[in-house]
């Protein structure tokens, strides 16, 4: 077997500072501002459950910061640093994002840590014709995500992660290779207990291979059984059971701002970066979903739920991004938010049949975008879809309702229809009819007409009708 292991050291600076990124359309002026002061001023991650620094930037080194100082010689070297909190629940999150974009190239991906994951490589190098395009695809993906790992491959993932923590940096191929390097490997890297460590180190086995080339009878007098299963998956020797990743079958993806925004129009960067995430879940599924739920994050208040339904089936960064603007242009936040979060549970297959680059789509879709636009802009109870019902008069036969369904449909039924019969007092010539019809028997009222499709000389077309006195009326629209 050969397993790549990637440690993923600074997720949460890493996702702060994408944040910051102006990349993507929809760029603005304080995004430059944030990514110009995030590249300039020292940024630490912290854990105040340790009292230690878990993740720091350049400029933070530069300043003398390490990782495992505490707050109180953090803010001596820099009384000005920007402080992230560090958060378990969150890395994990974040690395389970990252498990979703490689999962369309690596079916066999597994969750080690909070902040590292193994894939399985022997299996995949059939499809990619070699072990040269395999790294490649999956480093091309990883680097697409602006994520700093250090990485190493090896026969097991114990062995693989021991390489990653030694910053190998390199996709070994070979078994000669792997051990060669792994015996320059310091025991502190490993996953043992601190009290063997030590142990180990006063009767002088500094290294891993000292360890590795001890016999398998004096293993078993030395350790106990959970360090024994280590020690020989360390060496290859057996396979642990592990648990593969699985993707979820809905999207969710949670955000904490790196600062409160006060302003909705503020959000779009952000909710760009998660459009993106979501576009890229969406194509490597080959599906397209017609609603999103945008949730905005306040400290005191409530949770502000938004949804953004789309008339036609998408999967577009841009398309979504142009409704979620429209959505939330006059919108005024209770309190400063302090994160969003992007849901979507309803997908659909991407139809393949569709498709036909020889057929005029154009009117169809730019029709159920205009209505999305609409929904977004107005509300959804702003717009209406007109359809028939089971009548045979033109009176009835039209109506705004959504919840009405059509099991009656004729070629002549009008779009929109008057509330009261307008006389017709404009130039018009008979297109189609006549059409006669007499009123229901139980409505109070009783006529009969003579209906008829004229077209006036701006070449609109009116549905008209003429009553038992001759006179001319014209009663709906055709669109």
């Amino acid at each position: 077997m050969l397993w790549l292991y990637l440690h993923c050291y600074q997720l949460t600076l890493d996702a702060y500072l994408r944040e910051g990124d102006p990349s993507g359309s929809a760029g603005t002026t304080l995004v430059k501002q944030s990514s110009h002061q995030a590249a300039n001023n020292a940024v630490v991650v912290y854990c105040n459950k340790h009292n230690r620094v878990m993740q720091c930037n350049h400029d933070a080194r530069q300043a003398g910061i390490e990782i495992g100082y505490g707050l109180a010689q953090t803010a001596a070297l820099c009384p000005h640093v920007h402080i992230l909190p560090f958060c378990e629940d969150d890395e994990k999150s974040l690395l389970t994002q990252l498990a979703h974009r490689l999962y369309p190239l690596a079916s066999d991906i597994v969750l080690e840590s909070s902040s590292g994951l193994a894939v399985r490589l022997d299996n995949l190098t059939h499809y990619y014709g070699g072990h040269h395009a395999l790294w490649q695809t999956l480093k091309h993906e990883l680097l697409s995500t602006q994520t700093h790992f250090n990485f190493a491959s090896a026969w097991s993932i114990e062995a693989a992660k021991v390489l990653a923590l030694h910053k190998a940096n390199t996709y070994f191929a070979t078994p000669e290779k792997i051990k060669h390097t792994l015996a320059l490997c310091s025991l502190t890297l490993t996953a043992l207990p601190s009290k063997i460590i030590d142990a180990l180190l006063r009767v002088g086995v500094r290294h891993i291979h000292q360890l590795l080339n001890m016999p398998v009878h004096e293993l078993g007098r030395r350790f106990d059984n959970n360090t024994i299963t280590y020690l020989t998956a360390l060496r290859g020797e057996v396979v642990p059971r592990v648990t593969l990743f699985r993707p979820s079958a809905h999207y969710d993806n949670a955000l904490e701002l790196p600062f409160e925004i006060e302003s909705a129009q503020h959000l779009l960067p952000f909710i760009t970066r998660q459009l993106e995430d979501l576009s890229h879940y969406l194509r490597a599924r080959n599906l397209n979903t017609t609603a999103v739920v945008m949730q905005i994050c306040f400290r005191e208040t409530d949770t502000l739920s938004l949804t953004i339904h789309s008339a036609l089936p998408q999967s577009s960064t841009n398309s979504w991004l142009s409704l979620i603007t429209l959505k939330i242009e006059n919108l005024v936040l209770p309190a400063p938010a302090v994160g969003i979060a992007l849901k979507c549970n309803q997908f659909e297959d991407v139809d393949g049949d569709s498709h036909d680059f020889f057929s005029n789509r154009f009117n169809e879709i730019a029709q159920k975008q205009l209505i999305g636009r609409l929904n977004a802009k107005l509300g959804e109870s702003s717009t209406f879809q007109p359809s028939t019902v089971d009548s045979h008069q033109f009176e009835y036969m039209t109506t705004h309702m959504a919840a009405q369904t059509s099991a009656y449909a004729s070629d002549v039924t009008p779009t929109l229809i008057f509330e009261k019969p307008q006389p017709l007092t404009q130039a018009t010539h008979i297109c189609f009819g006549p059409i006669r019809l007499n009123s229901e028997w139980w409505h109070n009222t009783s006529y009969t007409r003579d209906y008829f499709i004229a077209q006036t000389e701006q070449g609109a077309r009116l549905l008209v009708f003429k009553d038992e006195a001759s006179k001319w009326w014209a009663l709906g629209v055709f669109c």
